[in-house]
């Protein structure tokens, strides 16, 4: 099944062999290995989850809009071939950038970045700055394209008070009967529901601006070089869309200054490291300091708590509805991963004065 796939692809020699490949949650992933003139060619395969996403032809306009334009931002500085430092899309046979199979299921393949590799959690301080200085890298790349000329593929997305209603539905409606085994967890969301519109409340009145933002930058969504260990882009650009850059910034911090991780069982190790989020913030500053407003950089650690919140209640509503959206190893699984944000969460409330002071002391610099 796999061969036919990416012989559909304008993909040049024989194919040897394709394996799955990574650890995310949303899409199937694949790496393709092809024999071209002695010499083995590597290319990422994936399926789109119809599920997480509706309309994968809107999907895939981005996705060819965003990648077209960073090679050409690319190409513009000086980068001879920039299909081997960011994601570049292959054609199909017939010049489209996805097929579509006799089940419906779209496909789409990239050239496979060679120089690069990702983490699922960060390393160290020099890994987290390069996380950030890759999150304002991407951002500064994207910064002169139209919000408006992009789809928007997940209505609501990180609209917090959005998720809200969708966990206040699924507690209602409790189809699998585990409301009564998470009255610790809900009780922790009654006494924060007045965080969810803070940041949607800012967009709407205009006091930050829409950009284009990728929405999704968790630590293995970021590939770092192997040698030098600098970033070199972004990866999985399926959620890039209208947005603020509070989205992203608290998403980023939310999964790189948390070293346990996203799946541990063991709360106790789960906490804000403030080095790590220094380290984040300076190289996101460094890049995105430039084109920031003051208004964005002075709310940003709104985000922090936010976006932990939001991931937090999207879990446990998961949990609730059955295991429906994310993909799960153990029954539990997505109540254990609503459990580490929430922890996460509490740690971020406690650091709140020292993050703000923080962002404040490293955005002054990155300004002159």
């Amino acid at each position: 099944m796999l061969a036919f796939i990416v012989s559909q692809f304008s993909i040049p020699g024989q194919f040897l062999k394709a394996a799955r490949f990574g650890s995310g949650l949303i899409n199937d992933t694949y790496l393709c290995e092809f024999m071209e003139n002695d010499v083995i060619h590597k290319y990422i395969t994936q399926r789109i989850n119809p599920s997480v996403f509706k309309n994968p032809e809107n999907v895939m306009e981005n996705v060819e809009r965003i990648t077209s334009h960073i090679v050409n931002r690319l190409r513009k500085q000086g980068i001879a071939d920039p299909r081997v430092v960011t994601p570049s899309l292959l054609p199909t046979r017939n010049g489209q950038p996805f097929y579509r199979d006799d089940s419906g299921a779209y496909w789409r393949t990239y050239y496979f970045i060679e120089s690069g590799t990702v983490y699922d959690t960060v390393r160290d301080e020099q890994h987290a700055y390069e996380v950030g200085r890759g999150l304002g890298k991407f951002q500064s790349l994207v910064a002169d394209m139209e919000p408006k000329n992009l789809r928007i593929i997940l209505p609501e997305f990180h609209h917090t008070a959005y998720y809200l209603t969708e966990y206040d539905d699924a507690l209602r409606a409790d189809v699998k009967s585990r409301a009564s085994t998470v009255q610790k967890e809900t009780l922790f969301v009654s006494h924060r529901r007045l965080l969810a519109p803070l940041l949607t409340d800012l967009m709407i009145s205009g006091q930050i601006p829409v950009r284009v933002v990728h929405n999704d930058p968790k630590v293995n969504n970021f590939m770092i070089h192997t040698l030098t260990r600098e970033a070199l882009c972004m990866l999985d650009l399926d959620t890039v869309m209208p947005g603020i850059v509070h989205f992203d910034f608290g998403d980023c911090v939310r999964s790189a200054a948390n070293p346990a991780g996203e799946t541990t069982q063991d709360l106790e190790q789960v906490s804000i490291d403030m080095s790590l989020f220094e380290a984040i913030t300076s190289g996101y500053l460094h890049e995105a300091g430039t084109f920031l407003t003051q208004r964005e950089i002075e709310t940003l650690h709104y985000s922090v708590k936010i976006i932990t919140f939001e991931l937090g209640i999207r879990f446990l509503a998961d949990y609730l509805r059955g295991d429906v959206y994310f993909k799960i190893k153990y029954p539990s699984h997505n109540l254990d991963r609503s459990r580490v944000q929430f922890k996460l969460l509490e740690s971020i409330e406690a650091a709140d004065r020292q993050i703000i002071e923080l962002i404040a002391r490293l955005a002054s610099p990155a300004r002159t």
